[in-house]
């Protein structure tokens, strides 16, 4: 294996909330994620590049959240986080491409494409796309350009842990992307800030190289794969999370029992007020789809930088 630096500048264990995944159909493109341990399947019976597909999605989040604990415990912190006093928080960024060769389509995802991404995510989280403004911006620190043929076709599990105890940096409030061709029909998965893994250098994102702006992963092509597993890495549930009943713990998104895929405008799952969020980069509509970050979330993730990455 040989490591080529350019620019400037585990262990997998098997908790309830170990990581989000993003998963594609065999015959369609769907966002959804999966467990290590337990999944839950879903076929919404579409075709190609069509709405819907087959779906792994995580069963539910924690069932004692450790964000709220933390809450309780620093009342003071948590005030100035949802006062939105904070001083907004710049995010290092390294990424790493993980290639089988010097093409594009080996993964060697050009400078340019990892630029843009980087665009996507300040444009998404600085509320120019029609949401919330988050207070977090992104800086693009370095990019490592690794030829692996062992790596490029990853899953979670344990080449994926070895791989990144060799090229993770920084520490927890350094974000670590890792861009591959993923096994498993997958479009990508992230960790959480309040879980403890059992080694540091697990945190980070992991993403399909196709999914990033200019790349051929359509309709998952406008970089809002990252968008959403940085949201999971900032502290974020899925808007869907355990259905009507459940929630993802955040009061201005609106219950929703599944899933969005596409963009069904207009759609309405559950019998509480409001219509489903299927513009919110939590849901998995396309990333045509994808708009908005709501206020509460926005909270939310400067209460978790706070508590487990500040």
């Amino acid at each position: 294996m040989t490591v080529v630096r350019r620019c400037t500048r585990s262990l997998l264990l098997v908790s309830l909330v170990a990581t989000f995944v993003i998963a594609i159909a065999p015959a369609a493109s769907a966002r959804g994620s999966v467990k290590a341990t337990a999944c839950i399947h879903r076929d919404e019976g579409a075709s190609a590049r069509s709405i819907g597909g087959f779906v792994q999605d995580t069963p539910r989040p924690p069932k004692r959240d450790p964000l709220r604990g933390w809450i309780a415990e620093h009342p003071a912190r948590a005030a100035t986080a949802a006062a939105g006093g904070g001083a907004p928080v710049t995010i290092d960024v390294v990424w790493h491409v993980i290639r089988k060769n010097a093409s594009v389509a080996g993964g060697n995802v050009p400078r340019s494409r990892i630029a843009a991404q980087i665009d996507v995510l300040n444009d998404s989280y600085g509320g120019s796309t029609g949401g919330a403004s988050t207070g977090f911006r992104f800086r693009l620190v370095e990019v490592n350009r690794v030829d692996s043929t062992k790596w490029f076709s990853l899953v979670p599990g344990e080449k994926e842990a070895a791989m990144k105890r060799a090229l993770h940096e920084g520490d927890e409030r350094t974000l670590n992307i890792y861009s591959a061709k993923l096994g498993q029909l997958l479009l990508g998965w992230a960790t959480f800030p309040f879980v403890d893994y059992g080694d540091p250098t697990y945190d980070g994102i992991v993403i399909l190289h196709t999914t990033v702006p200019g790349g051929s992963e359509d309709p998952y092509d406008e970089g809002d794969t990252a968008t959403h597993e940085v949201g999971h890495w900032l502290g974020l549930f899925h808007t869907f999370q355990d259905g009507c009943e459940g929630g993802d713990l955040v009061a201005d998104t609106a219950p929703e029992a599944s899933p969005a895929f596409g963009c069904p405008i207009g759609r309405d799952t559950c019998t509480q007020p409001g219509l489903d969020p299927i513009t919110n980069f939590m849901d998995y509509s396309f990333d045509a789809c994808l708009t908005e970050f709501t206020p509460g979330q926005v909270e939310r993730m400067q209460m978790a930088w706070n508590a487990f990455r500040g």
